[in-house]
């Protein structure tokens, strides 16, 4: 698998954190590789199903997709639960920098009222991004990621995420992730 692919497949499950981070500024805080990992995992569900949604049309009935996709799908889900705390904290903090006046409306809903909400915004981010010719690249990406444990995934995800993070000069980072001490 030729690296433009699988950055391309990593990409495609990181894709709803790239679409709410567009909404951060300059003074937003930035994010921990912890923070990132647990709203990698925390969103990676909706993505994975936003994405056999909008796919599963163009693919083949014998595919990954339609084969084992609600399977995939289900062993992340599993963790949700887990990864919440932290990214409730890391979208509170995406979300803060620009409306703090919504960042404490949500900081006092309860976890039920609140996670639908994230869960939708980051599943309609997906399906309106991916188009048509991505999908079996993207199920390749998949197919070859389900090997890893869900949090192995996450931490993937984040480090290609910290990889990636090369703002322009005078320019911040549409995805605020912390710098760690060399």
């Amino acid at each position: 698998m030729s690296n433009r692919r699988a950055a391309a497949a990593i990409a495609a499950l990181a894709m709803a954190q790239g679409q709410v981070a567009n909404a951060a500024t300059e003074s937003a805080p930035c994010l921990s590789e912890g923070e990132v990992t647990a709203l990698v995992g925390y969103a990676l569900p909706s993505v994975i199903d936003g994405t056999i949604k909008s796919c599963k049309p163009h693919l083949s009935a014998n595919g990954y997709f339609a084969t084992r996709g609600n399977e995939f799908l289900n062993r992340y889900a599993a963790r949700k639960d887990d990864n919440w705390p932290m990214a409730k904290t890391a979208f509170l903090k995406l979300g803060g920098s620009k409306d703090p006046k919504m960042a404490d409306m949500m900081k006092n809903l309860p976890d039920n009222a609140v996670q639908p909400f994230v869960e939708a915004m980051v599943s309609e981010l997906v399906s309106g991004e991916i188009k048509p010719q991505q999908c079996t690249a993207i199920e390749r990406g998949v197919r070859l990621l389900s090997p890893l444990p869900p949090e192995n995934t996450a931490e993937l995800v984040t480090f290609v995420l910290v990889l990636a993070d090369k703002p322009k000069p005078g320019k911040a980072s549409s995805f605020p992730i912390c710098k760690t001490a060399a």
